[in-house]
C-alpha cells in the first residue's frame, strides 16, 4: 500500500456525523411523541398537538438520512481514502456507477440504505396513514432508532455503540505508520469486491431493502392494531402496503437470481446459499400473512395467524440481518459481513420488537377480544384452503430457516449440527414437494366461494383444465425425460395453475384485468416453476473430463469431472460441439477468454459457429473474480465459466513447467502433453550426438516410442558417465514443448527413473452448462412483477 502526506478532508466526515446524531436524536424523539399521541388517543386536542411535533420531527429525521446518504456519496466520489468505510469498499480505479454499489456494499452502508428507504417510507404513512398515523409510526420510528444506533460509532461505558461510516482510519486501524505522523493517508482503497461490479448490484440491493423496510409496515399495523383493541379498520389500510411490501421484496429476491446468475460462477440463479435463504423466508411467511388475511377481510377467520404472520415476517427480516451482520456464518455464506462487534446491538433489535409482539399478542388472545368464529371453516369454503396454502408456504419457511440457523444454534447450544453435504440436493427434493402444493392450490382455491362452495360445481369447472394441464405437461415430461415423481406433479400442477387461472380470469371476472391480479400473480409463479423445473432439473454439463485429468487440490472429485481442460488452439468435442480456446485479450480491468463453439450436425459437419468471452476482473488486493460468458437463445442458455488459470502477477497468462519423474520397465507407458511415450528398447551403447566418448564411459539409451495425434517416432535420452562423473542428456520434442531425461538406473530391478518436463501452452479450465429454456423461467417472474406494477 502506498501512503504519501496529504491534507485529511475532516470536514464532510462530521457533517456526515453529525447527521447521524440528528437522525438518531429525531427519530427517538418522533418514536416517542408518536407514542403519546397513541397514548393520548381519547384526548383528540393533545393528541393532535403530538401527532404535528412528530410530523416536524419525523421529516426533520428523513432530510437528516438524506444528509448521511448525501455526504457519504461524496466522500467515495472524491476518493477521500483517509475514511476507513471509503478504503475498505473503493478505489481510484472505480468506475463511477459502481461508486453507488460501493456506498451499500459494507455494513454501514447496507444499515444506511435500510434507514433510508424507512424514511421514506415513513413520509409517505405520514399523508396516507391518517387515523393509524400515530401507532404505526411510533413502530417505524423505533426501528429507525435501532437502525440509527448502529451507525452513532460512539463509545457508552466501553461499549461501542454502532460503526460510523465516517469513521477514520487513523482513529480504527492499529497500524505503524499512523504512529509516525496521524496525517498520513492511503493512496489508493482495496478496491470494491470484484463479484459486486455489476450493473445488478446498482439495483439489486436497493431494490432488496426497499423490500424489508416495506415488510417493517404491515407488521407496524399488525402491532398497532393489538396496542389499540382496534381489530378491524386496519385491514384495508394494511392490505395495499403488504401487497407493496411482497412485490418489492419478490423483484429484489429475483433480481438477485439474475445477478448470481450472470455474475457469479457457481452455475445457476440461486444456490441455496443462507443469505439467499434469509431473504426468501420472510417473503414466504409474507405471502402466508396476506393470503389469510384476504381469508379474514371476506370471512372474519384467520386473523390470529394474520398477526403471526406480518409480525413475523417482520422479525425474520431482522434475523436475516442479523445472520448477515454479525458474522456468525462464517464461512457458510459468500454473502455475510464480518463481525463488527454489534451482535448485541443485532439481538436488542430483534428482542425490543419481539416482547411486546408477543406480551401484545398473548394479552389479547387471554382477554378474548381478537375476533373469530366458534365453527371451523368449512372445507368445501375458499377460506380454508387459503389457510392450508399459508400452512404449506410457513412449513417451507420453516424448513429452510431451520437448517440456514445450523451455525446459531451451535452457537447456542454448543451442539455439532451440520447442513446435508448436498445442500443444494436436500433444499430441492424438499421444496419441490412445498412448490408443487402451492401450485395446486393456486390452481383450485379462487374457484372456491368464501364460507360454502357447491364442490361439484368446482370441479366440473377445473375438469377441462386438468385434463389438458395433464395433455400439455406431457410435452414436456417425455422428451425432457422428468419422470421423478415430484417433477411429474409439480410439472402437472404448475401447467393445470396456469390453465385454471387463466379460465378464471376470463369465465367468472370475465376478462376485468384490474380485479384479475391475484390470477395473474399466480399465473406467472406458475410459469416460473415451469421454467425452474425444466432449466434446473435437465440442466447439461457440456465440460465433462473424458480423460479424467486430476486438476489438484484445488477441485472435488465432482468438480474435476465437470470441467475440461483446453490448450490454445486445440479443439476438444464437447457434445454437439467442437470448442477451441483461442486466446485472450484484456483491458484495464479484466482479462477476457475466447473460446469458440462450432457447432455440428450428426454427420459431424459445422452448422453454427459463436464466440464466448468468459472473463476475469482483476483484483490484486481482494482477489480475481471469474464472470460468466453466456450465449442465450430462446430454446436454452449455454453458460461457461472459468474455473482456472495460471496467471501472473500483471494478470497475463504464465507459462507453466510441469516436471514428473516415472519409474519404468520395458514395455511401460509414460503420459506427457497430447501424446503419449513408449519405452520399447533399452541400449546400453548408445550414440551420443556431438561427443566423442572415452573407451571407459557408459552411455545407457532409453528408446522411446513418441506417439502423438498425428505422428509416431523414436527418441532416445541419454544416460552418461564421463570420468566417474554421471550425466544425463535429454531427448526433447519441441513441437510438444517435452523432453525425457534418464535421471536414474535400477539394474536390479530392470527399471530406470526418467523424468517428464514440459512446458505446457496456455490453456484454461473451464466449465459449460446448458440452461434448457430458462427463458420461461424469466418469463414467469416478469409477469410476476408486470402484475404488480
Amino acid at each position: 500500500m502506498n501512503i504519501h502526506a496529504i491534507g485529511q478532508n475532516m470536514l464532510y466526515g462530521k457533517v456526515g456525523h453529525f447527521f447521524i446524531i440528528v437522525a438518531f436524536v429525531t427519530s427517538l424523539a418522533a418514536c416517542l411523541s408518536y407514542l403519546f399521541a397513541t397514548l393520548n388517543r381519547e384526548k383528540q386536542v393533545q393528541s393532535f398537538a403530538w401527532i404535528n411535533f412528530a410530523r416536524k420531527l419525523f421529516i426533520l429525521h428523513a432530510v437528516a438520512v438524506v444528509g448521511i446518504v448525501a455526504m457519504l456519496l461524496l466522500v467515495i466520489h472524491q476518493h477521500y481514502f483517509e475514511y476507513k468505510y471509503v478504503w475498505e469498499h473503493t478505489s481510484r480505479s472505480l468506475p463511477t456507477y459502481y461508486q453507488f454499489s460501493a456506498m451499500w456494499s459494507g455494513q454501514e452502508g447496507s444499515t444506511l440504505l435500510w434507514m433510508f428507504w424507512h424514511a421514506v417510507l415513513g413520509v409517505v404513512l405520514i399523508f396516507k396513514a391518517r387515523e393509524w398515523e400515530s401507532p404505526v409510526l411510533t413502530i417505524v420510528a423505533l426501528a429507525q432508532v435501532m437502525l440509527g444506533s448502529m451507525l452513532l460509532g460512539i463509545y457508552i461505558f466501553h461499549y461501542k455503540l454502532g460503526s460510523s461510516p465516517f469513521a477514520l482510519m487513523r482513529d480504527t486501524m492499529d497500524i505503524p505508520v499512523f504512529k509516525m505522523n496521524p496525517d498520513w493517508v492511503a493512496e489508493d482503497g482495496t478496491g470494491l469486491n470484484p463479484s459486486l461490479q455489476n450493473y445488478w448490484m446498482v439495483i439489486h440491493p436497493p431494490t432488496l431493502f426497499l423490500g424489508f423496510a416495506a415488510c417493517t409496515v404491515p407488521a407496524a399495523f399488525a402491532i398497532a392494531s393489538l396496542w389499540v383493541r382496534e381489530y378491524k379498520t386496519w385491514v384495508k389500510a394494511v392490505l395495499p402496503w403488504s401487497l407493496f411490501a411482497l412485490m418489492i421484496l419478490g423483484t429484489g429476491i429475483l433480481m438477485g437470481g439474475a445477478w448470481a446468475y450472470e455474475a457469479l460462477s457457481f452455475g445457476g440463479f440461486w444456490a441455496w446459499d443462507p443469505v439467499e435463504n434469509a431473504s426468501l423466508v420472510p417473503w414466504l411467511l409474507l405471502a402466508a400473512a396476506i393470503h389469510v388475511l384476504m381469508a379474514y377481510k371476506h370471512s372474519g377467520y384467520s386473523l390470529h395467524a394474520t398477526y403471526i404472520f406480518f409480525i413475523g415476517c417482520f422479525l425474520l427480516i431482522l434475523y436475516s440481518s442479523f445472520l448477515t451482520k454479525s458474522g456468525i456464518l462464517g464461512d457458510a455464506s459468500v454473502h455475510s459481513f464480518t463481525d463488527l462487534g454489534m451482535s448485541g446491538q443485532l439481538i436488542a433489535c430483534i428482542v425490543v420488537f419481539l416482547v411486546p409482539s408477543v406480551i401484545l399478542l398473548i394479552l389479547r388472545i387471554k382477554q378474548n377480544e381478537i375476533p373469530s368464529k366458534p365453527e371451523e371453516e368449512k372445507l368445501s369454503s375458499r377460506e380454508f384452503w387459503l389457510f392450508i396454502g399459508s400452512l404449506i408456504f410457513v412449513f417451507a419457511a420453516m424448513h429452510i430457516i431451520v437448517i440456514t440457523s445450523f451455525p446459531v444454534i451451535n452457537k447456542i447450544f454448543h451442539t455439532k449440527f451440520a447442513p446435508p453435504s448436498d445442500i443444494k440436493s436436500h433444499y430441492n427434493n424438499i421444496q419441490i414437494w412445498m412448490a408443487a402444493l402451492v401450485a395446486l392450490g393456486a390452481a383450485c382455491t379462487q374457484f372456491f366461494k368464501y364460507k360454502n362452495s357447491n364442490v361439484n360445481v368446482v370441479f366440473k369447472r377445473l375438469a377441462i383444465a386438468f385434463v389438458a394441464a395433464i395433455l400439455i405437461s406431457l410435452a414436456f415430461i417425455i422428451p425432457f425425460k422428468l419422470y421423478r415423481v415430484d417433477y411429474v406433479l409439480l410439472m402437472v400442477f404448475s401447467v393445470f395453475a396456469i390453465l385454471s387461472n387463466t379460465q378464471f380470469i376470463f369465465q367468472v371476472l370475465k376478462g376485468n384485468i384490474k380485479l384479475s391480479g391475484g390470477s395473474i400473480s399466480h399465473i406467472g409463479f406458475a410459469v416460473m416453476l415451469v421454467g425452474i423445473l425444466i432449466s434446473q432439473g435437465k440442466q447439461e454439463v457440456l465440460s465433462i473430463n473424458q480423460f479424467g485429468i486430476d486438476y489438484g487440490k484445488g477441485f472435488t472429485t465432482k468438480e474435476s469431472a465437470e470441467n475440461v481442460l483446453l490448450y490454445q488452439n486445440e479443439p476438444i468435442n464437447m457434445s454437439n460441439y467442437r470448442v477451441t480456446y483461442l486466446g485472450d485479450s484484456f483491458t484495464t480491468r479484466n482479462i477476457y477468454f475466447n473460446v469458440r463453439y462450432d457447432e455440428l450436425d450428426k454427420k459431424g459437419n459445422i452448422v453454427n459457429t459463436f464466440t464466448l468471452h468468459p472473463n476475469i476482473l482483476m483484483n490484486s488486493k481482494m482477489g480475481n473474480n471469474p464472470v460468466p460468458s453466456t450465449l442465450k437463445t430462446l430454446s436454452s442458455d449455454l453458460y461457461t465459466h472459468i474455473t482456472a488459470t495460471p496467471l501472473k502477477d500483471d494478470g497475463s497468462q504464465s507459462d507453466s513447467i510441469v516436471q514428473e519423474t516415472y519409474t519404468v520397465k520395458l514395455g511401460d507407458t509414460i503420459p506427457a502433453s497430447r501424446c503419449i511415450v513408449v519405452l520399447d528398447e533399452i541400449d546400453p551403447d548408445a550414440p551420443i550426438k556431438g561427443f566423442q566418448k572415452q573407451p571407459k564411459d557408459i552411455a545407457i539409451g532409453a528408446k522411446l516410442k513418441f506417439i502423438s495425434l498425428d505422428t509416431s517416432y523414436y527418441i532416445e535420452p541419454v544416460y552418461l558417465v564421463h570420468e566417474v562423473v554421471a550425466t544425463s542428456i535429454p531427448a526433447r520434442v519441441e513441437k510438444n514443448n517435452v523432453s525425457f531425461s534418464i535421471i536414474k538406473i535400477l539394474p536390479e530391478e530392470n527399471k530406470m527413473q526418467i523424468l517428464v518436463e514440459q512446458k505446457l501452452n496456455k490453456f484454461i479450465i473451464m466449465k459449460a452448462i446448458k440452461f434448457p429454456f430458462i427463458n420461461i423461467l424469466w418469463l414467469g417472474c416478469f409477469i410476476m412483477v408486470f402484475e404488480y406494477c
